[in-house]
C-alpha cells in the first residue's frame, strides 16, 4: 500500500489516500491521483505537475479592542453630527 494525492482541477491537493495502486479503482470526476509515497505533500498543497508546494499559511492579526479615550472621541463625534441635524 502507497500514499496518493488526490488533486482537484485547480492542482490543489484535496485529499491523501492510501491505495495498491493496483487494483480496480478510479479517482473521482475532475480529480488527479499522484504516487506520494516519498514526496512530501499535505492537504492544501499545490502541485505544479512535478513538484507540491506548500501554500503559505494565513496570519490572522488579532482584533484590537478601542481604548476607553477612542470609544469617547467616536460618541463626543457622533453628538456633534447629531446636535447638526436638529
Amino acid at each position: 500500500m502507497q500514499r496518493y494525492a488526490l488533486i482537484n482541477s485547480l492542482n490543489i491537493v484535496e485529499n491523501l489516500i492510501i491505495w495498491d495502486g493496483v487494483s480496480e479503482w478510479n479517482p473521482p470526476i475532475d480529480m488527479t491521483c499522484v504516487n506520494v509515497e516519498t514526496i512530501d505533500c499535505d492537504i492544501g498543497s499545490i502541485y505544479n505537475g512535478s513538484t507540491f508546494v506548500k501554500p503559505e499559511p494565513v496570519v490572522i492579526a488579532p482584533t484590537l479592542q478601542p481604548t476607553k479615550e477612542e470609544l469617547i472621541a467616536q460618541l463626543n463625534a457622533l453628538s456633534t453630527q447629531i446636535n447638526a441635524l436638529t
